[in-house]
């Protein structure tokens, strides 16, 4: 197989600065854009379009890519790519599909819309790679961790039972963190039925994009399960997680999925007679999120070649980001519930 030229726009943290933390190195082997398409033989990665110096000398002499500048269509120009990874924040990237014209395949960075935008970029974005038939993946990388795939084909239900109750925490912002645990939720729960903000949204102070909010909601899913997410204050403390109580036990994922333990139930230890779930006493379960950057990638190469169908397809972040739309609404409603009929 010829490997797929490929191009990558915006070169900030989660293009490639991650890769240089050393502390998330040692958990996960692919932490960037950058240090999968150094390793995957499926791309030949060619060109780096940004507009900030230090990026653009960091993508040559660091990851050794031959075409690096800020003028978009001279980097097209040279690299004729057929994967576009859009990194770059939410705006012009309908002007970017519309830019290259050899595209098989686009990976693209959430949030797809800027919080507080209209979502006429991602609109038009949308429509142009339904008409010329670009498949587009949305990076909502828990969809190829090996784990979670288990866990959302029915390893969920083996492990704890039917879902009574469902807790997640999130920071930096509604649009960024927040959309991950949607996904996620719905990667697991199915799909919601309705949305009601629990409190007032408020500016993400320190968020990757300026004007994210931050905002406690629940999410009612067609199965049942209500899920209540809360943000924290990642100047304190960073946590990214969920919590799920289900009828034979408790599963909680946190710290990104570093730390994964199931918490089977068992006779109460304080009165007769009763069950509990001792929290003191989980089971960690191996978590293989360090490839999960790179799994992604795979599914984008099938993708691209008509191997494979999309993990994280662009009509399902699309849900994602009409849920997020509705939670804001409900809290500018003062927490009206809202359906998603």
């Amino acid at each position: 197989m010829t490997a797929l030229r490929t191009i990558v726009v915006g070169f900030g943290q989660v293009a490639a600065g991650l890769s240089n933390d050393p502390r998330m190195a040692a958990h996960f082997k692919y932490a960037s854009h950058a240090s999968v398409l150094a390793d995957h033989p499926a791309f030949d990665w060619q060109g780096v379009v940004d507009p900030n110096a230090a990026a653009l000398d960091d993508a040559r002499t660091t990851w050794h890519v031959p075409h690096a500048g800020t003028d978009l269509p001279a980097v097209v120009d040279a690299v004729r790519p057929e994967i576009a990874v859009l990194a770059a924040p939410p705006g012009n990237r309908a002007d970017m599909i519309e830019a290259m014209p050899d595209l098989k395949a686009v990976l693209v960075e959430k949030p797809l819309t800027r919080p507080g935008d209209d979502g006429a970029d991602s609109a038009r974005l949308t429509a142009i790679c339904a008409e010329r038939g670009i498949p587009v993946l949305v990076n909502y990388w828990r969809r190829a961790d090996r784990l979670f795939q288990d866990l959302a084909a029915r390893g969920l239900t083996a492990r704890v039972g039917g879902v009574q109750a469902v807790l997640g925490l999130y920071g930096n912002g509604i649009a960024n963190n927040g959309g991950h645990l949607v996904d996620f939720l719905r990667m697991l729960l199915g799909e919601v039925a309705a949305v009601q903000a629990l409190g007032p949204a408020r500016l993400a102070h320190g968020a990757p994009l300026a004007s994210d909010r931050h905002v406690a909601f629940a999410l009612t899913f067609i199965g049942g399960p209500v899920a209540t997410v809360h943000p924290l204050d990642f100047s304190q403390y960073r946590e990214v997680g969920l919590d799920i109580w289900g009828e034979t036990g408790r599963l909680s994922i946190l710290q990104e999925g570093l730390v994964t333990q199931i918490f089977p139930v068992a006779e109460n230890r304080g009165l007769s007679g009763e069950m509990e779930i001792p929290s003191d006493a989980g089971e960690t379960l191996e978590t293989p999120v360090s490839d999960a950057f790179y799994r992604m990638y795979d599914n984008l190469a099938g993708v691209a070649d008509g191997r494979a169908a999309p993990w994280s397809p662009l009509a399902s972040a699309l849900v994602n980001e009409r849920i997020l739309g509705l939670v804001l609404r409900s809290a500018a409603e003062g927490g009206s519930r809202l359906s998603l009929d």
